[in-house]
């Protein structure tokens, strides 16, 4: 009929090609959307407010104490990787946000943008890292939405987060250092980096995996050994010398690091040392840094340097003796990369 309003036809789909690859039609909010919603996500994610499907999760009352609230999105290139995948770090990068603020995760958001022709199986997938990983800490995905964008308009997966949390009893901490604080590291770093980078040009891992992962319990850990913890910052983009130099500039401290003491797993450091990179300035997405008093530590902590007075620089103490100042990371060699 001319002047009629004509829309695009949905495009035919089969039972086999609906379990093999994402359409453009699953983003048009009809029947399509709500087959994968159903068929993919409401399986996996199981909590009953996401069922709901309402336009808002309705929420249970939040235990007494201070709210927490963050958000982070997620784009990593590739999304599958040695040690992990997109849903599984979208969950973790969130709940681990909230923990190094002295947190308990709670309750999870989750949108996904998603390229038309994503295999079904490789969202599955996806989907159910996030759900394990977020219902083994008892933390629920209670809200949620997709986006299909055309092929070529997007990579696959995009994954927006958003994290609610109560601050616990005791983990009150200030956002500075002080002199006297050790330099506290939960574990060998710069391995998601380092594998990110050897996935993408190829290059052979061998047993290296991504350290990305919950770091609630080594921040438990850490508070039930008795040590005054001042302060908590997870190395991500930038790595350890980024996170490092912002918390010395934010306390108005100077930062002391032993190169000797920093953890890197022998393995790693024979790739980095091929691949010309540098382990203070690969990011890490399952390793906490920590400030605090004086005191012992829990198995896994590190103790890689000192704070004194000072003006907000970051001094490396190399393994030869010598000392230098180190920077914020500059450039982008390694983008797309949590």
């Amino acid at each position: 009929m001319p002047g009629a309003l004509r829309f695009r036809e949905v495009e035919p789909v089969t039972d086999a090609s609906r379990d093999r690859r994402v359409l453009l039609s699953h983003g048009d909010g009809g029947s399509l959307t709500k087959d994968l919603i159903e068929e993919v996500f409401l399986p996996r994610l199981k909590s009953a407010e996401l069922k709901g499907m309402d336009d808002s999760a309705f929420l249970p009352p939040l235990p007494a104490g201070q709210a927490l609230f963050t958000t982070d999105s997620f784009v990593v290139d590739p999304m599958l990787f040695p040690g992990g995948d997109i849903g599984k770090l979208a969950a973790c990068g969130t709940m681990n946000d909230l923990w190094v603020s002295g947190g308990k995760p709670l309750f999870l958001s989750a949108g996904f943008i998603i390229e038309e022709g994503t295999g079904l199986s490789e969202l599955a997938a996806i989907v159910e890292s996030m759900a394990a990983v977020s219902a083994a800490f008892g933390v629920k995905v209670v809200a949620g939405d997709t986006k299909v964008v055309p092929r070529g308009k997007g990579d696959k997966v995009f994954i927006n987060t958003a994290g609610i949390g109560v601050l616990e009893e005791g983990r009150r901490m200030g956002r500075r250092c002080l002199p006297g604080d050790r330099v506290l590291v939960s574990g060998p770093v710069g391995e998601h980096g380092l594998v990110i980078l050897a996935t993408r040009i190829k290059v052979p891992l061998g047993d290296i995996r991504s350290d990305c992962g919950p770091v609630g319990p080594d921040v438990d850990r850490l508070f039930a050994s008795g040590a005054q913890v001042h302060m908590m910052r997870d190395p991500t983009r930038g790595g350890l010398a980024t996170v490092l130099k912002e918390v010395a500039e934010r306390s108005g401290c100077d930062v002391l690091v032993k190169e000797e003491l920093v953890p890197v797993r022998q393995k790693a450091r024979e790739l980095m040392d091929i691949l010309g990179v540098d382990p203070l300035y690969l990011p890490c997405e399952g390793r906490v840094v920590a400030f605090a008093g004086p005191g012992g530590l829990p198995d896994g902590w590190v103790e890689i340097g000192l704070v004194s007075q000072g003006a907000g620089d970051l001094i490396l103490e190399t393994r030869y003796g010598g000392r230098r100042r180190l920077g914020l990371f500059q450039g982008t060699p390694l983008p797309r990369i949590c």
